[in-house]
């Protein structure tokens, strides 16, 4: 249920300035989350070009293909940063700035000017990060101020999206429409507070990492022996399970999507808000993982292989039983929905992080398993193989942008007030999807089978990735398989910028209606985009499914 109240202006907020220096002053969440998902884009295409160079040289065991052994290892590095600190996170902090505020009843997010600053402090970082690996800096970089210069780009990545993440979670507790209660809120603004709420938890403890091996290789030395060992305690940033806690805000959309295609509510919405929850709580801890060798590292390695089989059995659980209850929705409803770009992208990004979880589970028990049957004999487990590229490249390119693209073309009304080409969304769906299981299965069968390595713990400079591993048993092909899938996924970014950029810039795309899609949640209650600035009039709400209540209320009425 909802009604139409007069919202008072947050105190100290400016009217938003129309023209484009106003982008640079905004204190509007919808100008902010904007320019998160639209930069996350452009950084997907960097992101992308760099993996796929890296993965063209693992198609040849014995010489370099596109890079050369200085500049291996730091595209390596930077096409994982890229991926994950400068794509997957910050586009769903974006989209969870600009939709979080419309579907709780609030004028705006909860620290406005915070939402803007972490923006900015985000997009120098990120600049200042590229400039310091393009300086011979980085983990594996031979400049010891680029090194230096590389830790403080993360730290103002990592201060940036920590703030963005309180405002979305301050936001989500705080300001809630009066009779909305937590429980009740829509599936993609819970989702986006258990992530920021892990975020909240997990980051800080990377700032502390950073900090301690910032001072040790500025001044002392002593720990790491100049910037050896810096990749390796700072990896767990990139890898599962901390991937999951980025990948929870995908299972809100295809929560969102697939209910409002169903035109059901969840069965018992507090197991949906439990389901969600566990994929977020299972995802914090990576920060644990040890990095033991010598005596005792046996015992050490297999107490981690407990805890991660755990981690990986429960985000597995979660997000099975998640898809259980969107399953069943949509068995209620009795015929099948319309198709759409949306529906089926949603979908198929939900059953990736199952697919994830299952693959994390799978390598995380026969590693302990070989630890705990005869201890670590010497060759690598599988987690130190390229099954884990295989596993990130699932979630980060499967899950997280097929997951983006349902979230665009289902907002895409709400956030830029046209509807993007449905054809050239299809395309878009085969053309990821195709890439993201190319790029997944390349990958994990040459670490399953062939042992191939995915980077050297022990080597400072990791230009000797391969000199002493000779294929002989199809790992070329297999890295072949790969590199043809990021090559595709290159393609479907590509193609996603440019229906963006015909359909909205170029305005060739249907103009918006306040609901295109016959959704449920209360952000479809305002017009399509919402005006500049906070909004004059919000929902009362007491529902997080205000249109599907006043639909059956009609239903029943006419009975």
């Amino acid at each position: 249920m909802s009604e139409n109240t007069t919202a008072s202006t947050s105190p100290g907020v400016p009217v938003e300035d129309p023209t484009p220096f106003g982008w640079l002053t905004t204190a509007d969440h919808k100008r902010t989350g904007r320019l998160f998902i639209v930069s996350a884009l452009g950084f997907l295409i960097l992101g992308a070009v760099l993996d796929l160079l890296v993965r063209l040289d693992l198609t040849s065991a014995s010489k370099f293909v596109s890079l050369d052994a200085d500049s291996f290892a730091q595209s390596f590095a930077l096409s994982r940063e890229t991926l994950v600190l400068l794509f997957l996170m910050p586009a769903f902090l974006g989209l969870a700035m600009y939709l979080v505020p419309l579907q709780i009843g609030a004028s705006n997010l909860a620290f406005p000017r915070a939402a803007t600053a972490s923006f900015w402090v985000w997009k120098i970082s990120a600049v200042v990060l590229i400039g310091a690996y393009l300086g011979n800096g980085g983990p594996y970089g031979g400049w010891a101020n680029g090194v230096d210069l590389h830790l403080l780009a993360l730290t103002g990545l990592v201060i940036a999206l920590l703030l963005g993440s309180i405002t979305v979670a301050t936001t989500v507790m705080t300001m809630r429409s009066p009779g909305l209660y937590m429980d009740e809120t829509p599936p993609f603004t819970w989702s986006a507070l258990v992530a920021a709420s892990m975020l909240v938890v997990s980051l800080p403890v990377l700032l502390g990492q950073i900090a301690i091996l910032y001072i040790d290789h500025r001044y002392g030395r002593v720990f790491l022996l100049g910037n050896y060992g810096i990749w390796e305690r700072i990896d767990w940033i990139h890898r599962t399970p901390q991937l999951f806690i980025y990948v929870v805000p995908v299972l809100g959309v295809a929560a969102e999507i697939v209910l409002a295609a169903a035109k059901r509510r969840v069965f018992e919405p507090i197991a949906m808000y439990f389901a969600i929850g566990l994929v977020g709580l299972f995802g914090f801890g990576a920060w644990t993982n040890f990095a033991i060798t010598g005596e005792g590292a046996d015992i050490i390695d297999g107490f981690e292989g407990v805890v991660l089989v755990g981690l990986y059995a429960g985000a597995l659980l979660g997000t099975a039983g998640l898809l259980g209850l969107l399953g069943l929705a949509v068995i209620q409803n009795r015929k099948l929905p319309k198709i759409s770009t949306s529906l089926i992208a949603a979908f198929a990004a939900g059953k990736l992080v199952l697919v994830g979880a299952l693959v994390g589970l799978i390598g995380t028990a026969a590693d302990w398993l070989e630890i705990a049957g005869r201890g670590n004999d010497g060759n690598p487990q599988l987690r130190m193989t390229t099954w884990v590229t295989g596993q990130q490249s699932v979630l980060i390119y499967g899950a997280g942008l097929l997951g983006l693209l349902a979230a665009i073309h289902w907002w895409a009304p709400k956030i830029w007030g046209r509807q993007l080409n449905e054809l050239l969304g299809l395309l878009n769906f085969l053309v990821i999807g195709a890439g993201a299981l190319l790029a997944f299965v390349g990958p994990a069968l040459s670490g399953l089978v062939t042992e191939q390595p995915d980077f050297v713990y022990a080597d400072p400079n990791a230009t000797s990735l391969y000199s002493n591993w000779v294929d002989d048993t199809g790992a070329e092909g297999l890295s072949a398989l790969g590199a043809a899938g990021v090559a595709l996924l290159l393609a479907g970014a590509a193609l996603l910028i440019l229906n963006l950029f015909i359909s909205i810039c170029l305005k060739k795309g249907p103009e918006a209606i306040e609901d295109p899609w016959s959704a449920q949640s209360p952000e479809w209650l305002l017009p399509s985009p919402p005006p500049m600035g906070e909004t004059a009039e919000l929902p009362m709400l007491t529902s997080g499914t205000p249109l599907l209540d006043a639909q059956e209320e009609t239903e029943e009425a006419n009975v």
